[in-house]
């Protein structure tokens, strides 16, 4: 008996090693891309979905107003029901207005902003983006940074430094609020 005992508890061990073994060879050859990991950069994080109600909270008063032309909203701005993610639109009354959407981005470096279309790529505050700004219809400035995009597209005549100014400011702000 004390012999089975002995040679059941050699045999025990030597599976034990052998588990231990064959575990951390397998662990060595998964790559780290496919493991999950607590610790999210930004670059990794997720997005969290966004109301329209919470993209008209990210704006301050002033800096609707720098994006109305220094115009006065005729409210604290109107939830457009988009299904890419949350929009938010501010207006005059007077002609002049914007949205704003923010919604989820494609994780991963984005290395060519304006791809397809004509504009300026920004790189600031750490986030990459392409400005496009003309006079009359079909101004937008389209920004990313960690899990998130976000679009300003004015229906005003917004060409100037002033405006440019004014949009990389607000969409500073509203990264630094939404990747907080």
């Amino acid at each position: 008996m004390r012999k089975g005992l002995r040679r059941l508890f050699v045999v025990s061990i030597f599976g034990f090693v052998a588990a231990v073994i064959t575990g951390a060879i397998g662990y060595a050859l998964v790559p780290r891309s496919s493991m999950p990991s607590n610790n999210l950069s930004a670059t990794t994080q997720r997005a969290t979905p966004i109301s329209d109600i919470e993209v008209c909270g990210l704006l301050t008063s002033n800096e609707v107003l720098r994006l109305l032309n220094f115009a006065t909203a005729i409210g604290p701005g109107t939830p457009q029901p988009d299904v890419a993610g949350g929009a938010c639109a501010w207006g005059t009354g007077l002609g002049e207005s914007f949205k704003v959407t923010v919604m989820a981005h494609q994780l991963g470096p984005v290395l060519d902003p304006c791809a397809g279309i004509s504009g300026t790529e920004l790189h600031v505050a750490g986030w990459v983006g392409c400005s496009r700004l003309q006079f009359g219809p079909g101004n937008v400035l389209t920004a990313s940074k960690g899990a998130y995009t976000v679009s300003i597209e004015p229906d005003t005549n917004v060409i100037g430094f002033p405006y440019e100014a004014a949009e990389e400011s607000t969409v500073s702000h509203m990264f630094r609020e939404l990747n907080a």
